[in-house]
């Protein structure tokens, strides 16, 4: 009879027990899915979505970060293979509503810079840009086409044509003909000085 009271008094209680042991293990599976690592695997620039990979599960076509968007906006497209941070903002398990922040660095895509005071950017074509703070210079390589920019000096080489410029002046030389700007004018030197068609140098 004793027993038959307690199991009685008790079994609300044991009930209660089991539904928050069954809610404390859901909020583990959504806490563990919240925030994970995930691999590019399909992009679709058009509607700026990306899949990712997560151990394996495949994710739907979600939305992936921007350096900015708002008036002032920039669109980078992830490439397949990157590592990402996978937010799962909505707690779901399908991956819905979830959103890729591109930018970890792997095996497949390593590091461009390991100098702290350099800050570089390397397109897949291989242009290239960075800025060194500690240096104070820019620079700028496209192929052939070179650009370097400092406090003291700006240079840029485009083939046999270069640009100089400085505080003082801005000098543009092609080949045996150079133009230079400075507090004094504009100065030419070369063979041929021609302006409309009407040759005002001596040949």
């Amino acid at each position: 009879m004793f027993d038959a009271l307690l199991r009685m008094q008790l079994g609300p209680i044991i009930e209660r027990l089991a539904e928050m042991e069954t809610q404390l293990e859901d909020l583990y599976r959504r806490a563990e899915s919240f925030c994970r690592i995930g691999i590019c695997q399909e992009v679709d620039a058009a509607s700026n979505t990306c899949k990712v990979s997560h151990g394996e599960l495949l994710t739907p076509a979600i939305r992936f970060f921007n350096p900015s968007a708002g008036a002032q906006t920039e669109t980078r497209i992830p490439s397949v293979g990157e590592q990402c941070l996978l937010l799962n903002y909505g707690g779901g398990e399908g991956g819905t509503q979830s959103v890729a922040l591109f930018g970890l660095n792997s095996s497949l895509f390593p590091p461009v810079s390991s100098v702290a005071t350099l800050t570089r950017r390397r397109h897949q074509d291989g242009t290239q840009s960075d800025y060194d703070d500690a240096s104070h210079t820019f620079n700028w390589v496209n192929g052939p086409t070179t650009f370097t920019g400092s406090r003291e000096q700006v240079d840029v080489k485009v083939g046999a044509a270069s640009l100089t410029i400085n505080a003082q002046s801005i000098t543009l030389q092609i080949g045996g003909t150079s133009l230079l700007l400075d507090a004094a004018g504009a100065h030419f030197s070369g063979p041929v000085v021609d302006h409309q068609g009407r040759v005002i140098s001596p040949r």
